[in-house]
């Protein structure tokens, strides 16, 4: 009987993993194109580390996104998520115009 019970539980958090995977997805494909698509020098803007081809960045990206939502939410989901993720991906204390420009290009292409 507590197997059951526990299945109660498990259904809901697998369908949030995959709402939030699946939005995840949108966010890398909005940043894709904010950074330059397939014109971009540097795929997904990625910086941080050395990117072999536009698969290796994306997979980078991703795994960016999803370690900001996990801090987001232990943070207490303060703000807009991609104002949040925005500060890590393009620091305003780095340069300010990039910050505000990314969150209008990334917000831009998510609508």
């Amino acid at each position: 009987m507590r197997c059951i019970a526990d299945m109660r539980y498990i259904l809901p958090v697998c369908l949030l993993a995959l709402s939030a995977r699946a939005g995840d997805g949108r966010i890398a494909d909005a940043i894709y194109r904010a950074e330059g698509a397939q014109h971009a020098r540097v795929p997904y803007g990625i910086l941080s580390v050395k990117v072999r081809n536009a698969d290796e960045a994306r997979r980078v990206c991703l795994n960016t996104i999803r370690d900001a939502r996990e801090h987001w939410v232990a943070a207490g989901r303060p703000g807009n998520f991609i104002d949040f993720l925005a500060d890590i991906y393009c620091p305003a204390q780095v340069d300010p115009a990039g910050n505000r420009h990314w969150k209008h290009n990334v917000d831009f292409f998510l609508k």
